[in-house]
């Protein structure tokens, strides 16, 4: 089997290695040129608890030099799914298809706009990684992946990407209620993912901090309020529970955190700005998580204004700002 990795960071590499070892043929794909540049002269180095390894894998900044493939695995940011949806659209093969493991919703939706969806397959994943360099990623947590076909059909390919997890070593169920799995995934992602990136407090310390602790909850409020109305049926019958216990259990630095710490764009717009929308859309208001939207929108901002300028000179600064007309408030 030929597989596209569409977002070689952390995870989609991680995957990308371990298909590798398992016997598929694997091509990275990445917007960044220096991280690809180092796997191509290098190879991927990944990092796990039992040391390091290196792998030579082929990697393209280039759609067009990804050649036939039978499956794309789809990683890329949730704000990155419309325009690989499309360049999916232009090179994939009319027989092959593309797995989504990405967080948030909206993404099955937009790749089976581009490609109908009879192509996709959906799914969610527990593993953890880190981005150390261009050419190296560390695999932090090797857990649990869900896939399925979108109609809970029991397929012959899903058996095969199935195979191929458990020949990689990376532990898989097939669920025909894979949505509800990925809506599992995404308000778990909604409840801890921002409140760590707006207080720096890893998901161990906010179930052990009330004040943390209170936001989750209230979060999880009007969460539950719209998967309630919009009809999802969930895997767990306890979701709060069930998060709240994870976050007890766990230390690691959500991928929002670590965004946020290196002033990059954060996933925040398919998260609890996607809760916002479709809350909107019901007529279910969502106070909370659009404050929570703010605010890291706010530090993304922070991040842009630092990287422009480490070094302040506030008297330059507020001189210039009160030459500026002042914006009109929006109240």
């Amino acid at each position: 089997m030929r597989i596209a990795v569409i977002g070689a960071g952390a995870m989609g590499a991680m995957f990308g290695a371990r298909f590798a070892v398992a016997g598929a043929d694997v091509v990275l794909f990445d917007r960044d040129a220096a991280h690809v540049a180092a796997i191509a002269a290098a190879g991927l180095a990944v990092t796990t608890p039992d040391g390091t390894r290196s792998h030579r894998l082929a990697a393209t900044t280039d759609p067009a030099a990804l050649g036939p493939v039978d499956m794309a695995l789809v990683m890329v940011y949730g704000n990155a799914t419309a325009p690989v949806a499309a360049m999916l659209a232009e090179t994939l093969p009319p027989a092959a298809f593309a797995l989504t493991l990405q967080n948030g919703i909206g993404n099955v939706e937009a790749l089976s706009a581009a490609l109908g969806a009879g192509r996709v397959l959906a799914g969610c994943t527990y593993n953890s990684g880190a981005r150390l360099a261009p050419g190296r990623i560390a695999h932090t947590n090797l857990g649990d992946t869900t896939i399925g076909e979108i109609d809970g059909a029991a397929t012959e390919r899903l058996e095969t990407i199935a195979g191929l997890f458990r020949a990689s070593g990376l532990p898989v169920t097939v669920s025909d209620n894979v949505m509800g799995h990925v809506w599992m995934k995404f308000i778990l992602n909604v409840a801890l993912n921002p409140v760590a990136a707006v207080t720096g407090l890893r998901p161990g310390e906010i179930a052990r901090t009330p004040p943390a602790r209170a936001l989750v909850e209230r979060i999880l409020d009007e969460a539950e309020a719209v998967i309630a109305a919009r009809g999802v049926v969930l895997p767990e019958p306890d979701p709060r529970g069930h998060i709240l216990d994870h976050a007890w259990e766990r230390y690691n630095r959500p991928s929002m955190l670590q965004h946020v710490e290196g002033a990059r764009r954060t996933e925040i717009d398919s998260l609890n700005g996607a809760l916002v929308r479709e809350g909107a859309a019901l007529g279910i208001p969502c106070p909370f998580n659009e404050a929570i939207v703010l605010a890291v929108k706010s530090l993304e901002a922070r991040g842009a204004y630092r990287a422009a300028s480490p070094e302040i000179d506030e008297a330059a600064l507020e001189a210039a700002a009160r030459a500026e007309p002042r914006p009109q408030s929006s109240a």
